[in-house]
């Protein structure tokens, strides 16, 4: 095999995905797919669909192209970033829906679909707890106006929001009713239903899980929760789901000793694969102490540093080992992952960011399980 490399256990995923699914779809909700963290990779994007996820959803227009050249039409996309205006060509050719927030963009489209003889489905993004995308809530009943009178061949079929993914604030229910109360007010004063509310992200588990979302949300779009395992308000891992669905393995390739013993070791890992930031390193005796375009350097823990020699039987040699890992009965791999040599490899957890990172660098090699 060639490192750095993601192992990508493909059962745990789905397992993840249908458990997700599974629960949302007993509370009336739709779930969207979000593939941008592993580049819509369709070995993966196969297995969600099979475990009952219907709908896929990306930011990047060109993740969605692939998506289309699979699946052929028929599948539904969202493109969940609002569009360039030189991407809105592409778009109409390749997306059923996208998130809009700007009406200079929404009239492009219009245009473009005037001429291609085609409609387009929007839903309105509105700023509620995140700082990102979205029109502000009073601006909701005009853009409406607007779109509904001049632009016929659009469908406004949703009103969406955000929550947790640039502001650390927490997602509320009172966002949400919101958004339920300005469907309300578009149905009273145009007598226009718009079927979809999209409540938020994987940010919203916990009120999914404990039923509280209102009714009226019918549509979630998830990504970190399935890949990753976890919720995105508190980062706990959610009940039943597997959280080690990836993992980032990396190759020594320098040593470094002091007093006849390793105590840094260096990796072909660097900030042009994935920031280490993001990882969490699997070795118990090393911790990552730099990072550079190409290099990742770890350190023997202070803790480990000067250890005794303790007999280990599984060799019948002296070597320095701490004494409570014995206890684990693994005296092999303890001593594998305390003496890193050049060739070994070492495993990582990866964060949302470091997997998208990880997924998208060319120069991270995929084996699937």
């Amino acid at each position: 095999m060639n490192f750095p490399l993601i192992k990508i256990n493909l059962k745990k995923i789905a397992d993840n995905a249908k458990l997700i699914n599974d629960r949302c779809v007993k509370n009336g909700i739709s779930v969207v797919g979000v593939t941008k963290s592993v580049l819509a990779d369709i070995n993966i994007v196969k297995v969600l669909k099979r475990s009952g996820i219907s709908i896929f959803g990306d930011s990047r227009l060109i993740n969605l192209i692939k998506l289309r050249k699979y699946f052929g039409y028929g599948q539904q996309l969202i493109l969940l970033r609002t569009p360039m205006i030189s991407e809105c060509e592409k778009l109409i050719g390749v997306c059923d829906v996208s998130m809009q927030t700007e009406l200079e963009t929404v009239k492009v489209i219009s245009k473009i679909c005037e001429r291609k003889r085609k409609k387009h489905n929007i839903i309105i993004m509105v700023e509620m707890d995140d700082k990102r995308e979205g029109i502000y809530p009073y601006e909701v009943v005009p853009f409406f106006h607007e779109v509904y009178n001049n632009y016929k061949n659009i469908n406004i079929i949703g009103l969406g929001t955000n929550a947790r993914c640039i502001s650390k604030r927490r997602p509320t229910i009172k966002s949400v009713e919101n958004l339920v109360k300005m469907r309300n007010k578009i149905f009273k004063d145009y007598n226009y239903t718009i079927p979809i509310i999209s409540g938020g992200n994987s940010s919203v588990w916990k009120f999914i899980e404990s039923g509280t979302l209102p009714p009226e949300v019918n549509q979630v779009r998830i990504g970190e929760a399935i890949f990753l395992g976890n919720e995105t308000i508190d980062y706990e891992v959610i009940e039943g789901a597997h959280n080690d669905c990836f993992t980032l393995e990396a190759e020594v390739i320098e040593v470094k000793e002091k007093n006849n013993k390793i105590y840094k070791a260096i990796l072909a890992l660097g900030l042009q694969d994935v920031d280490c930031k993001h990882l969490k390193i699997l070795n118990p005796y090393y911790e990552i102490v730099g990072q550079s375009s190409d290099h990742t350097v770890l350190c023997l823990k202070k803790e480990y540093q000067n250890l005794e020699f303790f007999y280990d039987f599984s060799f019948n040699s002296k070597k320095e080992i701490d004494p409570r890992d014995f206890l684990l009965g693994n005296q092999v791999q303890c001593m594998d992952n305390f003496n890193l040599k050049v060739g070994s490899i070492v495993k990582f957890k990866m964060n949302y960011f470091g997997l998208l990172s990880a997924m998208t660098s060319p120069f991270v090699e995929k084996d699937y399980t």
